[in-house]
């Protein structure tokens, strides 16, 4: 990114020299937030100037997208060939597309726009969707779920999420162990049923809320519940454990091995419970880039992206015909924000794709998707939009109007952002450093500060410490606020380690002091330009604001 982001001379020569000597592997490039689709699409810009060559990898990349970024990078082709090509010779893009099904090339400029590439990308969509429908296995049905919740009366944000969550919490034990009971596996040893399942929060701290009231609530008679809490906010060799763990149990291309892992092995041969429940409580972390095989989901929405990636996490790895009344996936009908503050927009915001300027008009989502876009989830609905876009009252609809109102500009429409993408190369603003300083990448408006747990000599308690960015550190006592978890019967942790244990084996490993080890693998970066946020801690739940 420093090749075109850089605003300071010098920072960006060496990746420069590395973007010209180099292909431009971009994976998952939809996954970015949209306000970093400006600087992705100077990226790719600047990948034409120099010459190279770019591959988008994806199965969920919108047109509007694609599009867009192939303008940017013949902008910078144009540049590249006028310079080092043969005289004359017209601006011709080789271009692929490649899927399971098979493969298709074509030569493209962006003449009128790029209006024959779109065209050719299109024909391809539509070949992979009618390949796609002709697949006659379903293994995702979905549903959406009613939450019928109100907010308290309570005037602080705090009081009315704690209540809110609490409510959830409930529910989703409920609609957790209806789903399990429908979609196991039997352990050919003993016949106990267990599932694994995933449910999807938007954010952290409401997360952190509804794992504390799931511990509370615990797991009816005959059934024991595994619950792992997976999010950014654990330190660093902790969630490296978690997602060890995940790794290892959730690869299930042999559905029975499952039954061989240790952890597993022992609590079905030492507890009594007929029924494991194995629930994942994560935030988008396990949508992209896990290679994880659920049997179920219940998923807070925040976009339709988020919902078709992580419909890829479940019956990932087994062949599996979901029978029509027996949907493996709940979709929750509003999430906590619009719960919080119903009627208020956007809802669907940090993360998703509402804003001020593309509102929506309901916050409910058995209103904003048609039975064809959540019944059965794949990725027809973010590859294809519909012929007339609804971006007001239709989720899929609002991320492409928003997509090409920010990557297509005026063409698009009435264009609500003021600075679309193709300004870098049309204005001659590459010249400066203002679209940078406008449009940073991963900017970060909140700051973030960095904290660890030293341990002491003899490795047995902690002190939670300040990592100041000239390197020294401080002690932050009074920031943290160590939660006791209350567990209800037949209800555990599962995933995480014991932090110290996980210190003292990696430090072995890595031929290190403790203390050093934990100043370098134990680290969390936590919101906030001042150390002035208190925390709340367990180490089965990470971190939340209070």
């Amino acid at each position: 990114m420093p090749a075109s982001e850089s605003t300071r001379g010098g920072h960006q020569i060496l990746p420069i020299l590395r973007l010209m000597t180099s292909d431009l592997v971009l994976d998952e490039p939809d996954d970015f937030d949209i306000a970093d689709l400006p600087a992705l699409s100077r990226l790719v810009h600047w990948a034409g100037l120099l010459g190279s060559r770019v591959l988008l990898s994806s199965a969920t990349l919108p047109p509007a997208l694609v599009q867009g970024l192939f303008l940017a990078y013949c902008a910078g082709r144009a540049e590249f060939q006028h310079h080092r090509g043969r005289p004359g010779t017209a601006l011709d893009v080789c271009c692929g597309w490649f899927d399971e099904f098979g493969a298709q090339a074509a030569q493209h400029d962006n003449e009128a726009d790029g209006a024959a590439f779109l065209a050719t990308h299109t024909s391809f969509v539509e070949r992979r969707i009618a390949r796609l429908a002709a697949v006659t296995e379903i293994r995702r049905r979905a549903a959406i779920l009613p939450v019928a919740i109100s907010a308290t009366s309570a005037n602080d944000n705090a009081g009315k999420q704690a209540h809110i969550c609490r409510e959830l919490a409930d529910l989703l034990r409920t609609k957790a162990l209806a789903l399990h009971s429908q979609h196991h596996s039997t352990d050919p040893i003993t016949g106990k049923r267990v599932s694994f399942g995933l449910i999807r929060m938007a954010n952290i701290d409401p997360l952190f809320d509804v794992a504390q009231s799931l511990f509370a609530l615990g797991a009816p008679e005959d059934c024991r519940i595994h619950l792992c809490a997976y999010h950014s906010r654990h330190p660093m060799l902790v969630r490296a454990e978690i997602e060890r763990e995940l790794d290892a149990v959730l690869k299930r291309h042999q559905p029975d091995k499952v039954f061989d892992w240790p952890g597993l092995r022992e609590k079905l041969d030492t507890g009594s419970e007929h029924d494991h429940v194995f629930i994942v409580l994560a935030t988008a972390v396990a949508e992209v880039g896990r290679d994880h095989d659920y049997d179920w989901a219940i998923v807070e929405p925040s976009s339709m992206r988020s919902i078709i990636q992580l419909a890829g996490r479940v019956k990932r790895h087994r062949k599996f015909d979901c029978p029509p009344d027996q949907p493996n996936i709940l979709l929750l009908d509003s999430n906590v924000k619009n719960l919080k503050h119903p009627g208020n927009s956007p809802a669907f915001r940090w993360p998703g794709f509402e804003s001020p300027e593309f509102p929506l008009t309901t916050h409910r989502l058995s209103e904003l998707l048609t039975p064809e876009q959540y019944q059965t989830i794949d990725a027809r609905a973010r590859i294809r939009p519909r012929d007339k876009l609804d971006p007001k009252g239709n989720l899929a609809d609002l991320e492409h109007a928003r997509l090409a109102d920010l990557m297509l500009g005026a063409q698009s429409g009435e264009s609500q952002n003021d600075t679309p993408v193709h300004r870098w190369w049309r204005t001659n603003a590459h010249l400066t450093g203002v679209l940078q300083r406008k449009q940073r990448f991963r900017a970060d408006p909140q700051g973030h500060q960095s904290y660890y747990f030293r341990p002491d000599e003899d490795c047995v308690q902690t002190e939670f410490r300040q990592l100041e960015a000239t390197g020294s550190e401080a002690v932050v006592p009074n920031l943290l606020q160590c939660v006791e978890l209350l567990t209800g019967p037949r209800i555990a942790p599962w995933g995480a380690p014991d932090y110290l244990d996980a210190l003292q084996i990696l430090a072995e490993a890595q031929g290190m002091e403790p203390a050093e080890c934990a100043r370098k693998f134990g680290i969390v970066d936590l919101p906030g330009r001042e150390a002035i946020q208190i925390w709340r801690y367990h180490p089965a739940m990470g971190f939340s604001r209070t």
